[in-house]
């Protein structure tokens, strides 16, 4: 089997951590790239990549902990909690392998496989994490994850994460914003949902044109980024739609 070994971590970090320690969040970066063949007499595989920023240190030890403990379990999965990054990482590809494994290996002695194994038994699964904003104590981490298993496409989602740097807990919008945000939130969201279409004629693709708060949120200093992902307010061909609401509208809104 043949696998790419990790061999760019130490420099990653290195050269990350002077970088973000100017924040005093400290930050590492975790690479790994492999191919699981699915046999000897094969094209078909499963190409599995990692690239995810992890914190070093920060303003607490307990903070830092809450934080990684977090980011393990939105990128590699609940059960991974509690482990280090890198064992989290190791075992997480090690479970996906073998779970294309299982499911492939038994495909390829099938007449509506055997003639093309490539094109229709191949998998992608990609993981990227990295800290995307911040904002006085708030970071928020963005968790992309991308998964192709046959059929016409594969499926990409982002998911944000806020923490609290004072203390590693997660900041959600009950949080963020006053009591009765919702209606003021969802009329500045569709306000400015224009503006985050590449094209004027992807408007008539949206499934919707008022928007709601949905939770998945970063913040910058320019303002805050909400995120609605393939089919949630458009179709695929649309793909992820990014709006944004400077702060400077947020002020009767924010706690």
């Amino acid at each position: 089997m043949r696998h790419i070994s990790i061999s760019l971590i130490l420099t990653a970090i290195c050269i990350f951590c002077i970088q973000s320690c100017k924040t005093e969040i400290c930050t590492g970066v975790l690479n790994t790239s492999a191919t699981y063949p699915l046999s000897d007499k094969s094209d078909a595989g499963l190409e599995l990549k990692i690239d995810v920023e992890y914190i070093i240190s920060g303003p607490g030890a307990a903070a830092v902990r809450n934080i990684n403990s977090t980011i393990i379990c939105s990128l590699f999965g609940d059960q991974y909690e509690g482990m280090d990054i890198h064992d989290a990482a190791s075992a997480y590809s090690a479970e996906t392998s073998a779970e294309y494994l299982s499911a492939n290996r038994p495909l390829l002695e099938d007449s509506l496989f055997s003639s093309s194994p490539a094109a229709v038994l191949s998998w992608s699964d990609w993981t990227r994490g990295t800290v995307s904003g911040t904002h006085g104590n708030i970071l928020s981490y963005t968790v992309t994850k991308y998964t192709y298993t046959g059929g016409a496409h594969g499926m990409t989602s982002e998911t944000t994460l806020n923490f609290n740097t004072d203390n590693g807990s997660l900041i959600g919008e009950t949080e963020l914003f006053q009591a009765g945000y919702e209606e003021r939130l969802s009329s500045l969201l569709s306000l400015h949902l224009p503006e985050a279409l590449q094209e004027p004629g992807d408007t008539a693709m949206l499934f919707t044109k008022d928007i709601r708060p949905n939770g998945n949120f970063r913040v910058s200093e320019t303002g805050i980024t909400y995120i609605y992902n393939q089919y949630e307010i458009g179709p695929y061909v649309l793909g992820a739609v990014e709006v944004t609401i400077p702060w400077s509208e947020l002020k009767d809104l924010l706690r």
